[in-house]
């Protein structure tokens, strides 16, 4: 599958960061990218990239439509989001459907949490997995 715009939630972040660097710079290609931060927040990896639309989107203020809209025309979803965030990637992965996006990559992908052992009812949750599921 050949993607030609790719949108990029938590652009800012340390991992997307270095998503948007790799995808801005890439040998082969010429991706365009909209790079999605948090209102009040700079991107200063971006530079001047003329590929590169830098778009601001509160997590308080998130709709499917509105964010449809911004999808439009994306051939690729990925997902940096992290801590908090990552409450809104549903919101999200709902939006790029609606909009017809093509592929979405999550941040993160799901595992059950809790250990059990054999004839074990209670089961065991690791600390980190519990803070992950809230």
């Amino acid at each position: 599958m050949h993607f030609e715009t790719i949108a990029l939630f938590g652009a800012n972040g340390q991992i997307g960061q270095r998503i948007l660097e790799r995808l801005s710079h890439h040998p082969n290609h010429n991706f365009r990218v909209r790079a999605f931060i948090p209102p009040d927040d700079d991107l200063s990896c971006a530079g001047n990239d003329h590929k590169t639309i830098i778009k601001s989107f509160d997590l308080n203020e998130l709709s499917r439509e509105g964010l449809a809209k911004d999808l439009e025309g994306a051939d690729a979803v990925v997902s940096a989001l992290s801590g908090k965030a990552l409450d809104a990637q549903p919101l999200i992965q709902d939006a790029a459907a609606h909009a017809g996006v093509k592929r979405f990559y999550p941040s993160e992908y799901g595992m059950h949490l809790t250990y059990r052992k054999p004839n074990d009812p209670w089961g065991y949750l690791h600390p980190v997995w519990d803070q992950k599921q809230r």
